[in-house]
């Protein structure tokens, strides 16, 4: 079985998908060592990582030389948070697909802040790409309704999820949900598998479980936890004169 089947089937099971969210080869083979079964990539740690704000600021050249350093570098599936797509060009967007299946990633983010109508043009291009030279990507879609607060956000991502599902996504997204009643209703009501970021207040794996969530990241959460103990032990070494605090 390829890696992409394996992906796949992995978003089709009794058990969600637990995703941590690496930024360098180093992060990605300790969550390979943990045991998770694949790794997803977090463009804002990335970023922030190379001295760049979120938000596609980070020129694609350099995001794809580090993916491709995590992906040569660890056995499991990667898949790659590709912002917008790092272009609003559909040729330049087919190419940076390619890249990223080159470099042996098994699927991508891609997200939706551009508006409904762009995206659809975009999601389109690609799943007619792949279709065209034969190869699989599991194109997971982000869809921005909550954060942006658009309204009847609810049925708005519905109908979104609808309109992408016969596009060619593979996997919904939804960024901003903060309880259990909203993303359960959320789960219920779209045919593709559903992802949630695990903030604090959707942080049972066993919860969103039973409410029929099937994949759950970490987005940039474990990078920024990393940092903070880095900052903290710094700081105490510098007040205490001291490096006892490293062992």
């Amino acid at each position: 079985m390829n890696q992409y089947q394996i992906f796949y089937d992995l978003h089709h099971q009794a058990q969600p998908l637990l995703l941590a969210n690496a930024w360098n080869v180093k992060s990605a083979q300790i969550i390979e060592k943990a045991g998770f079964n694949a790794i997803a990539t977090s463009s804002g740690a990335i970023a922030n990582s190379l001295g760049y704000n979120d938000g596609e600021q980070i020129p694609f050249e350099e995001l794809l030389y580090i993916v491709k350093r995590i992906k040569a570098s660890t056995n499991i599936p990667l898949t790659v948070d590709l912002e917008r797509g790092y272009t609003n060009d559909l040729d330049v967007l087919n190419s940076h697909i390619q890249q990223i299946i080159d470099i042996g990633a098994t699927g991508i983010n891609i997200e939706d802040n551009q508006g409904e109508d762009i995206f659809l043009e975009k999601l389109k291009s690609i799943t007619k790409y792949l279709t065209h030279t034969n190869q699989k990507l599991f194109i997971n879609v982000r869809t921005d309704v909550f954060v942006q607060k658009l309204d009847n956000p609810i049925e708005t991502v519905i109908n979104r999820a609808k309109l992408y599902k016969d596009a060619g996504a593979d996997g919904l997204f939804v960024i901003g949900l903060k309880d259990l009643e909203t993303t359960e209703k959320i789960a219920h009501s779209v045919q593709l598998p559903l992802k949630v970021v695990g903030i604090s207040s959707l942080s049972s794996v066993e919860e969103l479980t039973r409410i029929g969530v099937k994949r759950i990241s970490m987005a940039g959460i474990l990078y920024s936890a990393g940092y903070e103990k880095i900052n903290s032990l710094v700081k105490i070494i510098k007040e205490e004169n001291s490096l006892s605090t490293l062992y």
